[in-house]
Order: C-alpha cells, then sequence, then structure tokens
C-alpha cells in the first residue's frame, strides 16, 4: 500500500504546475504562426533540379528536331533522285522522238504505204 508520504511526494510537482508561484518569471508572448521548416540547402536543390528538368527538355527537343530535320534530308534525297530519274527518261524520249521523226524514216514508209511526195505542198516550218 502507498503510504502517505509518497502520495504527497508524488502529486507536490503537479501542485505546483497548477498553481505557480508570483516569483515566476513572465513569458514572452509566442505569436502563433505556421513556420516552415527548411533546410539550409532546399533552394538550391529546388533550383538545380528545374535546372536539370530544362536541360532534360532542351536534350529531347534537340533530339526530336534532329530527327525531323534527317527524315527531311531523306525525303529530299528521295525527290531529288526521282527528278533525275525523270529527266533522263525525258532525254531519252526526247531523243527516240529525234530519231522516230527523221525525213528519211518517214519518206520511207510513206513510199512503203504507196503515198507520194508532192513538192508544191510542203511547207518548211522551224521552231
Amino acid at each position: 500500500m502507498a503510504t502517505p508520504e509518497y502520495a504527497n511526494n508524488l502529486y507536490d510537482p503537479l501542485i505546483d504546475v497548477q498553481n505557480p508561484s508570483p516569483q515566476a518569471t513572465p513569458v514572452s508572448p509566442v505569436v502563433p504562426g505556421r513556420r516552415i521548416a527548411t533546410r539550409p540547402w532546399a533552394k538550391e536543390i529546388v533550383t538545380l533540379a528545374v535546372i536539370g528538368f530544362t536541360a532534360l527538355i532542351l536534350v529531347f527537343t534537340s533530339l526530336i528536331t534532329q530527327v525531323t530535320i534527317s527524315n527531311q534530308n531523306r525525303q529530299l534525297q528521295d525527290l531529288q533522285n526521282n527528278n533525275v530519274t525523270v529527266s533522263i527518261e525525258n532525254n531519252n524520249l526526247n531523243q527516240e522522238v529525234q530519231e522516230l521523226s527523221r525525213y528519211n524514216r518517214i519518206m520511207e514508209i510513206a513510199e512503203s504505204m504507196g503515198l507520194k511526195m508532192n513538192e508544191t505542198n510542203v511547207r518548211n516550218v522551224t521552231r
């Protein structure tokens, strides 16, 4: 069982806390406010994160731009190759037209079909 001295010793500090003596030093009032606990290096971390994120975006933008330019160059080369091919084909066809429209050849075909040359109806046309 607890003795009365034990009970008094147990509750004495509580009495002092509940009834402070008039000789206690006054406590300055604390203004309640939200205090943000910041680490001294938090601003540097945020700055480095923003710089890193910006650098990452610039790298991806650069890669996308390079791929786009490469694709456009490839398409340009394909068009130039097609242009050269069509140009060569046009030259070959023009040469074939010149060969097929020779005067001697036309005269041979006309004579084989029974046509005759009437010099009075011939006109010379130049380009």
